[in-house]
């Protein structure tokens, strides 16, 4: 018990038996005890995490050759200091930070560090540099968007903005790092007007991983849709539901015609901007 707290308890409860005393101070203490051993463990493990994070720091600097090494400028290592102390648990992104400093005192990196790149990091959550640090030696980056097409001239839904293979987050979470990477300008994703020539920079995307899921995905989405029109069909019939909206049975029918998906093809490029945040912050 917090002996400040428990000094009160014990005054306002002077006199009473000694039970229901100890019922009430059991119970105290299963419920704050608890909470204070969890902020016991939490500054801990900042603690720890701090520790690291001067340490790795140290190597990094000791590692650039002697000649190299310069007076950082502190309009970069000032803010880069600052804002990594609230980043001190998330490790990639403090090894972000950490690199951006030594990149700082580093003469060979001085044409290619950048002032934006601690807002940058800021703006980077830890599954955009997983994913970023996973593209980074990459020769080609194919990429696609999945289309829902029900056939000519009848034009077709996005199931997605960007996939690309082999990330090592799920196809949702890799969706959104690539919007963010693209908006804090690492990259550039140009799908449907530019693609690689060589067809088996593709090949994954037709199989059954990608395909089956944006088949449920499509599926889930026009439900509600489907089962409305189907409901409608059987109360008046494919004929009478058409008169009634000016429509012909062609049309009904494409309503709820199935799908095939399809995609586009496309390329994403890392930046030159990109580029240079690599050779500082990875």
């Amino acid at each position: 018990m917090d002996p400040i707290i428990g000094k009160g308890l014990d005054k306002i409860i002077e006199g009473a038996a000694d039970g229901p005393i100890k019922t009430l101070n059991t119970t105290w203490n299963l419920i704050f005890g608890g909470y204070h051993n969890w902020v016991a463990k939490i500054q801990y493990k900042r603690q720890q995490d701090l520790e690291n994070f001067k340490t790795n720091l140290e190597l990094k600097v000791k590692n650039i050759p002697r000649d190299n090494l310069k007076e950082p400028e502190l309009s970069i290592i000032g803010p880069a200091i600052e804002s990594s102390k609230f980043y001190i648990s998330e490790e990639n992104i403090r090894e972000l930070f950490s690199n951006l400093i030594a990149a700082a005192m580093d003469d060979s990196k001085t044409n290619e560090i950048h002032h934006s790149f601690v807002e940058l990091i800021k703006q980077m959550s830890p599954k955009d540099a997983t994913l970023f640090k996973s593209l980074c030696n990459l020769d080609a980056i194919p990429a696609v968007r999945y289309k829902a097409i029900k056939g000519i001239n009848l034009g077709s839904n996005f199931l997605s903005d960007v996939v690309i293979k082999n990330s090592p987050l799920t196809i949702a979470d890799t969706e959104i790092a690539l919007n963010n990477l693209e908006r804090i300008g690492l990259l550039k994703i140009d799908i449907g007007n530019n693609f690689y020539t060589n067809e088996k920079h593709y090949n994954d995307f037709s199989s059954y991983k990608f395909i089956n899921k944006f088949i449920r995905q499509y599926e889930k989405d026009k439900y509600d849709e489907h089962s409305k029109f189907f409901n409608l069909i059987n109360l008046f019939g494919i004929n009478e539901l058409a008169n009634r909206n000016n429509l012909s049975t062609e049309e009904i029918y494409n309503l709820v015609k199935p799908a095939c998906i399809d995609f586009d093809k496309g390329i994403i490029e890392i930046t030159a901007y990109g580029k240079a945040f690599i050779h500082c912050c990875f």
